[in-house]
């Protein structure tokens, strides 16, 4: 293994699939292929969605609704979170807003692959099979679990990654300055992690680019940083703003167990042991291309993937309130590692290299495929139930889950699918986000509390630590709220005292809608 120096990124004569290389004429085929498992779900079966598509539904209904706005009330304000709810805010009168959540999902993955591979060809002068191992990672856990703004503006920062190393950035330093504090603002607006991501993987690139012309560190360092300077515009434009409010707390630091579990489950999604299997497997390739000699290496694309795997291990796994913060970095670590290798020579001997790749990025497609289409049939089936829910309830849902550690639970789908009900019939949806300084949408139901808000729906269906938390908390539910719907995910249905079921629906009857027993 050696690095490439900035010559030797000048584009081949040829693309032979044979050498290692992806033929421009694949690279439709792929992003398409990519997006595939999308186009079945009725609705994308994503764990965050449903919350994310009722929020839209109060944004976009602008308190027209008599139902919606005595609970749920949408203020626009500047924050840096706002990625898909201002293509939602486009999108919706268009198309419809079960058509536009299908489009912001088919958007980030064909975003996300086209941004893989754009990147490899802007690092090595031309796309590199090593790319189509990174391709599933836009499957990745934050897109499995719904996180549309932090992985719409993740693309976006893996296209910005790529204009910033192309040649054309490269020749023309002022007007990338210009051009990219106009880049950094949308990215920030979409969402503020994804832009601090991509200041981190931008400075090491320049970092070692510079480095390497000069062979000066403290000169590409100094220098490195004032052309990086334009990526700071939005949050410098931002201290302007007036300030929201405080932010929640930060904790769960240096949990070791969970960041080596984020890393297990990078495509964690529905067969644990062969998406288990596939992210070794990942891992595996990741190390054999970076010490083995026949592959060469971009330097700022490896040192990218070392800076923000020290970040991942260093920052806490909540902050200000949003869960999962670390684990989000994983699908980028793992795709930087992958597309910074490329054979160090043209060679027919890599033709196993393209295949490996294909058959990789097929496999995968398959099962998720296949996982998206069973969720999807599943979600429909659960939500049959609310038929029988008159419109404009008040309602409290609990998704019953398995006694389990939390970052398992994760694997579950239909956590947020208290939002259908809101969706369909106008009910109180118990699962709405309520971040202070990092949502839009405020939620007004004191009848509901404390199941007002996420994550209330969340609880436990079976025995867990002496008691059995669902029956617990539909016990404390307050007797302004007539009707109780219970998913018992995982879990037998048990008898809840004080409620009747009135409607059944799901494979095994699983999804049960009550109404409070009389006095």
């Amino acid at each position: 293994m050696r690095g490439l120096t900035p010559q030797e990124r000048e584009p081949v004569t040829a693309l032979d699939w044979r050498e290692g290389n992806v033929p421009r004429v694949w690279f439709a085929v792929l992003v398409l292929l990519a997006c595939l498992p999308l186009i079945v779900p009725h609705v994308p079966p994503l764990t965050d969605l449903p919350a994310h598509m009722s929020r839209f539904m109060v944004q976009q209904d602008a308190g027209r609704s008599a139902d919606i706005a005595r609970w749920f009330h949408f203020e626009w304000n500047l924050i840096p979170n706002l990625g898909t709810d201002l293509v939602a805010f486009a999108l919706e009168p268009l198309i419809g807003l079960t058509l536009t959540m299908k489009a912001i999902a088919v958007l980030i993955v064909a975003l996300q692959t086209a941004g893989y591979l754009l990147l490899s060809r802007a690092a090595h002068g031309r796309v590199v099979a090593t790319a189509l191992f990174a391709l599933p990672l836009a499957y990745g856990n934050p897109f499995e679990y719904g996180f549309l703004n932090f992985t719409f503006a993740t693309a976006l920062s893996t296209l910005a990654l790529a204009l910033w190393i192309s040649p054309w950035a490269q020749a023309q330093p002022r007007r990338r300055w210009l051009v990219f504090a106009a880049i950094a603002s949308v990215i920030w607006i979409s969402h503020l992690a994804a832009w601090a991501m991509l200041c981190v993987m931008v400075g090491c690139c320049e970092l070692t680019a510079r480095w390497q012309r000069t062979e000066r560190f403290w000169h590409a360092l100094l220098t490195g940083f004032l052309a990086c300077t334009c990526l700071l515009t939005p949050q410098a434009l931002s201290l302007l703003w007036p300030h929201t409010p405080a932010h929640l707390p930060s904790n769960d630091l240096f949990n070791w167990t969970n960041k080596l579990y984020f890393m297990a489950s990078v495509l964690a999604d529905r067969w644990n042991q062969f998406d288990t299997f596939c992210a070794l497997g990942l891992l595996i390739v990741a190390v054999l291309m970076a010490i083995a000699r026949p592959f060469a290496l971009h330097r700022g694309l490896a040192l990218a993937a070392l800076m923000l795997t020290a970040i991942f291990c260093l920052m806490p796994g909540r902050v200000y309130g949003s869960y999962y913060a670390d684990m989000r970095m994983v699908p980028t670590i793992f795709a930087l590692a992958l597309i910074a290798a490329r054979p160090a020579q043209p060679s027919r001997d890599f033709a196993w290299l393209t295949l490996a790749g294909l058959a990789f990025f097929g496999l995968r497609l398959i099962g998720t495929t296949t996982s998206m289409a069973l969720w999807d049939r599943q979600i429909r089936q659960e939500t049959e139930v609310l038929n029988a829910l008159p419109r404009g309830s008040q309602l409290v849902t609990f998704t019953a889950l398995p006694c389990r550690t939390f970052v398992l639970q994760g694997h579950e789908r239909n956590m947020h699918i208290a939002s259908y009900a809101l969706l369909r019939r106008h009910a109180f949806a118990n699962d709405q986000f309520a971040m202070s300084g990092g949502q839009l949408l405020s939620i007004d139901n004191p009848a509901a509390a404390p199941f007002d808000r996420d994550p209330s729906a969340i609880e436990i269906g079976e025995t867990c630590q002496g008691e059995v938390p669902v029956l617990t908390s539909a016990a404390k539910v307050a007797a302004a709220i007539p009707n109780l719907w219970i998913v018992w995910q995982s879990t037998q249905p048990l008898p809840v005292p004080g409620w009747v079921p009135v409607a059944r629906s799901g494979e095994h009857g699983h999804s049960i809608l009550y109404r409070r027993a009389a006095e």
